[in-house]
């Protein structure tokens, strides 16, 4: 029996990272294995040191499920987004998610921190900083039949570039998420 079997991730406490007090990665097999190394290796917590992101994660037992890496970033697009607004930007605040991996046999653990994330996000950074939007460069590698564009899809995620297609040389496509409906429905 697997340590994730009738785990509802829902219901477990999302912790902020704490580069000193890590949980253990003993047996963190996420889909993509570089996902597993960059925690393993002391990336994650690195960054987190220097500041570069902040990481949350959910872990079963002490033993690491998933985590999730925000760091600030912004959208370009080529024609203005929000022009019925009469915005006539093409670079928006945002709130980038920098990492996303969870153990493949966490089922649900990434989709709990999703939307753990989208409720943070909403309801602590935007109240504190201008950010409208939710990015995310999607991996694509066609090569390893892996294009995980399908996922953040059906969270409303939208890509940059209607065309959807990665830049010369590039292994994703940035997608983002509008905030604006779900900050909405906080206000009222």
């Amino acid at each position: 029996m697997s340590r994730y079997e009738e785990i509802d991730f829902a219901a477990l406490p999302v912790r902020r990272l704490n580069p000193l007090q890590m949980p253990s990665h003993a047996g963190f097999r996420p889909r993509r294995g570089e996902f597993g190394t960059y925690w393993k290796q002391g990336k994650i917590a690195r960054e987190c040191t220097a500041s570069i992101c902040a990481c949350w994660y959910l872990d079963v037992d002490g033993v690491l499920a998933a985590y999730i890496t925000l760091i600030s970033d912004r959208l370009l697009v080529e024609s203005p987004l929000l022009e019925a607004e009469k915005v006539r930007y093409r670079s928006f605040p945002a709130i980038k998610i920098g990492l996303l991996a969870a153990d493949q046999r966490a089922k649900g653990a990434g989709t709990a921190l999703m939307k753990w994330a989208f409720r943070y996000i909403a309801c602590e950074l935007c109240p504190r900083v201008g950010a409208r939007f939710v990015t995310v460069d999607a991996l694509f590698d066609p090569d390893n039949d892996y294009d995980v564009a399908g996922y953040y899809e059906k969270f409303g995620f939208v890509f940059a570039d209607p065309s959807g297609v990665p830049r010369e040389g590039e292994q994703f496509r940035t997608m983002f998420f509008d905030l604006k409906p779900l900050l909405d429905a906080l206000d009222t």
